[in-house]
């Protein structure tokens, strides 16, 4: 029997859940307790891969490292989510995006499953390298690399989630109005409302450019939570430590680690 979170991940993945038509009536639909569950699973079977680095480099073997790394892995997403949540919320307000509170929560917890789902699928390739490389400053871009990837695939569903809420909730504005203009023989009702300030199509490119702008930050936010969370893999010469001093961030560390790997 398929679990339930293992279900409701697959429609999310297939993109049922983002069906205009119901998301016309919301995002109830999205069940947000099987999600939560499937992406701190997802997140904890990325995690123990991305740990096995310290046990298969290090004389003893660190399993501190690799059981750290398995809590830390989902505990990057959601800090990020709930550091993230209120611009997300303030900004789909402005820009008339019917949704509550607990709406859209439900519309960023999908596209975060699909991230970890993922991230997870990738876990075996890295257990792979784990295993047949002792280069540490490889195994760190190549995690960076595929943390990226899979950041980048759920801030699409995202943005395509946004995209269809807002044709969804278009199209139902617009029903009402029909409707009014047939009532009585085509007299509306009601006055016709006052006409928006910008044109239709000037509002949702608008709406779609503040929403890519907070895309963008929380990719930032999300970069600089690994960075504050670090270490992940564990380096070989340094003794297994939960946290790491605060020093630089994750953009210089990747220069300087690109400049190690290639003998710069």
């Amino acid at each position: 029997m398929v679990p339930g979170w293992l279900s409701e991940l697959d429609a999310v993945l297939r993109g049922y859940k983002a069906d205009p038509s119901l998301l016309a009536h919301g995002t109830s639909h999205i069940r947000l307790q099987p999600l939560v569950l499937g992406s701190v699973l997802l997140g904890l079977t990325y995690g123990i891969f991305m740990g096995l680095f310290a046990v298969a480099t290090r004389t003893p073997a660190s399993w501190m490292q690799l059981a750290a790394t398995a809590i830390k892995v989902p505990a990057l997403f959601f800090l990020t989510l709930v550091v993230t949540f209120p611009s997300l919320y303030v900004f789909s307000a402005l820009f008339g995006v019917r949704l509550g509170p607990a709406d859209t929560l439900r519309l960023i917890v999908a596209p975060l499953a699909v991230n970890l789902a993922v991230l997870a699928s990738l876990g075996p390739i890295t257990g792979f390298f784990t295993l047949s490389t002792t280069s540490y400053e490889f195994m760190k871009l190549l995690n960076v690399f595929f943390f990226s990837v899979s950041g980048i695939i759920g801030l699409k569903v995202l943005l395509t989630m946004l995209s269809r809420l807002e044709e969804a909730q278009t199209l139902g504005a617009a029903a009402p109005a029909s409707a009014a203009l047939a009532d009585g023989g085509g007299v509306p009702s009601q006055p016709p409302a006052a006409p928006p300030t910008l044109p239709p199509s000037r509002e949702r490119s608008t709406a779609r450019l503040t929403f890519h702008v907070w895309v963008i930050i929380y990719a930032l936010v999300g970069a600089q939570m690994g960075w504050i969370l670090r270490p992940f893999i564990g380096s070989p010469d340094i003794p297994f430590q939960w946290f790491r001093n605060r020093e630089a961030n994750i953009f210089i560390d990747i220069v300087q680690t690109i400049g190690k790997l290639f003998g710069s």
